[in-house]
Parts: C-alpha cells; structure tokens; sequence
C-alpha cells in the first residue's frame, strides 16, 4: 500500500520500510530498529517514529471508541544514507500492557501527502 500511495503523489522509485528487531518487549526495554530508505530520498523533510499505546475508550456517551497515547517519539532525517538506525525507550508511562501497540512512521513529504505506517507489538510482564 505505501508504495501504491507514493507512486499515486508522484514519488514511485520511493520505498520506506521500517523494520524492528523483535516485536516482543518489556517494560524499560529499548525498541531498536531501522528505517530502510530507496529511492529519491530529496522530498522528505523528516521521518517520526513514535510508540503509542491504543486505549479504549469506555465512555458510553462518546463516539470515539479509542485514544492514542504517544509513550516515546524520534525525529529522523534522511541524508545520504539509506539505512537509519533509531532508538526508542519503551519507558514506564505505559497505562496497561493489555492495551495494543504500535511503532508508528510518519514519514513528511515536501509539498505533498504525508505516508504513514504501523506496527503492532506487544508487552510481557517484566
């Protein structure tokens, strides 16, 4: 799908691939990873990373049915490499491991539509 949106905004020899080294943590853990970049790498201004923590909302009376908690962020900027490492803390701001996971890409175009992209993981008990 990303690459179908890329080629649709004018961009289609960009591939982005975020790519993490496990999908199961524990709490303080630090999430490493890389974003795999090929392609006209020019039109992006920056790449974010976030983890967020999906909470369901209980309020009977509201028509959002969930919350997005960002736990951790990193700004990544392209330069002449193609593979960037990042890091991110897992930390302890986490409400429930119960709740859903995702390593979130946000990746910024210049003067076009943004592309995104998530990742479920998970938590275990430490």
């Amino acid at each position: 799908m990303f690459k179908n949106l890329l080629s649709s905004i004018g961009f289609e020899d960009l591939t982005v691939d975020t790519r993490i080294n496990q999908t199961n943590y524990r709490l303080g853990d630090t999430i490493e990873g890389i974003v795999e970049l090929s392609g006209q790498t020019g039109h992006i201004e920056y790449i974010e990373i976030q983890l967020v923590e999906r909470q369901e909302n209980t309020d009977e009376s509201s028509d959002i049915q969930s919350f997005d908690h960002i736990i951790s962020r990193v700004h990544l900027t392209p330069e002449t490499d193609e593979t960037i490492r990042f890091q991110l803390d897992a930390g302890h701001d986490i409400k429930s491991i119960l709740n859903q996971f995702f390593i979130m890409t946000h990746v910024y175009i210049a003067n076009s539509v943004d592309a995104y992209d998530e990742d479920e993981i998970f938590f275990s008990q430490p």
